[in-house]
């Protein structure tokens, strides 16, 4: 009684309605799931088995859903046949770390239908009025879930597990069919622009059990590819584009049907599509476009189904899908002024009148950085980090005249001893938040010291620094015909002096240490008389055991470095296992002073040499230890800096 119902009251009209519908008398109950898509892939002329995307492949492609990057949801309803037959879809994808989930539902029903029959006469279809009103509703719920498999090719495994609920009502009779199936499904990258994907509908069969009896559910097979023929990156067959195209084709088993399809995205989101649809009914065309704002996705398709009387070929499904927005916003968090002189050199020592100057002069901007990651109605991340950027300056005076911003060279002339050139430059001033940033002054000097050489010193000399330096600074002096006698031996008179006048002690002070003699060779009217007497008594010279000093006796190099350790304030080293340089005895009487003495910088002259200590501790060098001596190099930089000359009188 049960499938006399069936055939009489649904055939004619239900079987045109669900597309490849079996007659229970077949023993093969409908799967609404096997061909109802979305209006996407519908565009595509029902080209999914490759194909991923969205949630729409819970029953077309399971496992494309490793593809997902965001939850997606989809839906689609609409009415055929006279607005009897009521069309429904929703499928909803949630990645994880450990795959992809999802759940899925198509239904469809016709109530209220007229029972109808065909005229065997005419071959039409004509209402029974013998009949009642009856009505059918026949859905599918999909428990979906997919993985990628870790092997040397991508590939992705994916399933369902299908629960039918079949009901049919006419006239005095009622009845209610539920059943399980499965489906599997792989996807297989066979190379950077070619999937490959299968999906095996029902492959464990299955049945619908009805009251009295059972139908059993049809097993179909799908294959299929995908081809990324444009796009932007090597994944595609011609990239580097800023279009996209992606193509398809399908395959159905056993019924051999081709489906072909297309989707081309001429700007980021909107895609165009076409295809072609073959069913048992016939062979269609297919249209569709897709409109994409804020993660939603809108999809129209055309798509005329062979078989369907009265059809509206007008297809809508509204879509999930994610999209991930980079916003970036910049804050003003400081800007100053880059003024730096590139040529000549800072604290340079020169002969020469003039020289061409040049320098830059820019704007620095440091900004706060965001950039904001929005997933529309999921999520929203960030990170912050500084950028610092350029701009002109808004002012630019070099040497005291204003010049064009940006550009900053031209010759400037040099007076006898230290002169200062200054640049400056103003920054811009901003408006951010409703603030005002105001304008950042920035400066930047040149300093070089312009000097008359001795005779015997020239400019490219490696102890001119030194030398000019302590002239300048008044610790050491030259002789009266201009000459410094820089390779001479410096005497022990001639060091004391020049390591008194550097502690810039008193005038007062050192005259009176001329009313006696600390030494029987050392009158009080010798020149160097008090530099003498107030050395010995600080202990940075001492006599011999005949009371004598012997002021004019030349200093070899390990007694003039002994004697500078001793200035300097270094601390002896004994007990030293290994010379400090090469050429020097292990038990070598000056180690513990000149070890000291290298460890501090001061013996920077004798790098990589050997040190000699029986050579004479010339003027020069005398120069250049006493020039790297930490208090002494405080002077030097005050000098530069600020011009001021603190040690004693020359």
């Amino acid at each position: 009684m049960k499938r006399l119902l069936i055939i009489t009251a649904c055939i004619c009209h239900l079987t045109l309605v669900i597309c490849h519908s079996a007659s229970a008398l077949n023993g093969v109950a409908t799967d609404p799931s096997r061909d109802q898509f979305g209006a996407r892939q519908l565009g595509m002329g029902g080209v999914g088995a490759a194909f991923g995307g969205d949630a729409n492949a819970i029953f077309s492609a399971p496992a494309s859903l490793t593809g997902l990057e965001f939850p997606q949801l989809t839906a689609a309803s609409r009415k055929l046949l006279l607005d009897e037959t009521q069309y429904s879809l929703l499928g909803w994808a949630m990645p994880t770390d450990h795959g992809t989930f999802g759940i899925g539902y198509i239904g469809m029903g016709a109530g209220g239908s007229l029972p109808t029959y065909l005229d065997p006469a005419t071959g039409r279809i004509l209402q029974n009025p013998s009949q009642e009103v009856g009505g059918y509703e026949n859905s599918v719920i999909a428990l979906s879930f997919c993985r990628e498999i870790v092997t040397p090719v991508k590939m992705a495994l994916g399933g369902n597990l299908k629960i039918f609920n079949q009901s049919l009502a006419g006239g005095s009779y009622n009845d209610r069919g539920t059943g399980l199936s499965l489906d599997l499904g792989a996807n297989y990258r066979f190379n950077r622009w070619l999937n490959l994907g299968a999906n095996l509908q029902n492959v464990l069969g299955g049945g619908i059990n009805w009251s009295g009896s059972q139908d059993q559910v049809g097993g179909y097979y799908k294959f299929g590819s995908k081809i990324n023929v444009l796009g932007a990156t090597e994944e595609a067959l011609i990239y580097d584009r800023s279009q996209q195209l992606f193509a398809g084709v399908d395959i159905d088993l056993p019924t051999t049907l081709f489906h072909l399809g297309c989707e081309y995205f001429p700007v980021k989101n909107i895609a165009l599509r076409a295809g072609l649809n073959q069913e048992n009914g016939g062979t269609g065309l297919t249209f569709g476009v897709g409109t994409i704002n804020g993660g939603i996705r809108f999809d129209y398709a055309y798509a005329q189904r062979s078989g369907l009387p009265g059809d509206n070929p007008h297809y809508f499904s509204l879509s999930y899908i994610g999209e991930r927005v980079l916003t970036t916003d910049y804050k003003l968090l400081k800007k100053t002024a880059h003024l730096k002189f590139l040529h000549p050199r800072d604290r340079l020592i020169t002969d020469k009148e003039e020289s061409f100057v040049t320098a830059e002069a820019w704007a620095e901007k440091v900004l706060a950085k965001k950039r904001t990651w929005t997933v529309t109605a999921i999520s929203a991340t960030f990170e912050v980090q500084e950028v610092t950027t350029r701009e002109d300056l808004a002012v630019v005076s070099f040497n005291g005249k204003e010049i064009k911003n940006g550009t900053v060279e031209g010759y400037v002339t040099f007076h006898d001893g230290r002169n200062v050139i200054p640049l400056i430059g103003f920054t811009h001033p901003e408006i951010v938040g409703g603030d005002i940033v105001p304008t950042a002054a920035g400066t930047a000097e040149l300093h070089v010291l312009r000097i008359v050489p001795f005779k015997d010193v020239s400019i490219e000399s490696w102890a001119i620094e030194p030398i000019s330096l302590n002239v300048t600074l008044g610790l050491v002096s030259g002789y009266p015909n201009n000459e410094f006698k820089p390779e001479k031996g410096i005497t022990r008179a001639e060091l004391v002096t020049l390591l008194v006048r550097s502690l810039g002690i008193g005038q007062e002070i050192l005259d009176a240490k001329n009313a006696y003699e600390a030494f029987r060779d050392v009158p009080k009217n010798h020149w160097a008389a008090k530099y003498i007497v107030y050395g010995s008594e600080m202990k940075l010279v001492s006599g011999y055991a005949d009371e004598t000093f012997k002021p004019n006796k030349v200093l070899n190099r390990a007694e003039g470095v002994t004697i500078m350790a001793r200035y300097a304030g270094l601390t002896e080293e004994a007990g030293l296992t290994a010379a400090p340089f090469p050429d020097l005895r292990s038990d070598f009487w000056g180690n513990k002073y000149i070890a000291p003495a290298k460890a501090a910088g001061l013996l920077k002259f004798l790098a990589g040499k050997a040190f000699k200590p029986s050579e004479k501790f010339t003027r020069a060098e005398a120069c250049e230890v006493l020039y790297q001596v930490p208090s002494v190099q405080k002077k030097v930089d005050e000098f530069w800096e600020i011009g001021i000359i603190s040690a004693g009188s020359r």
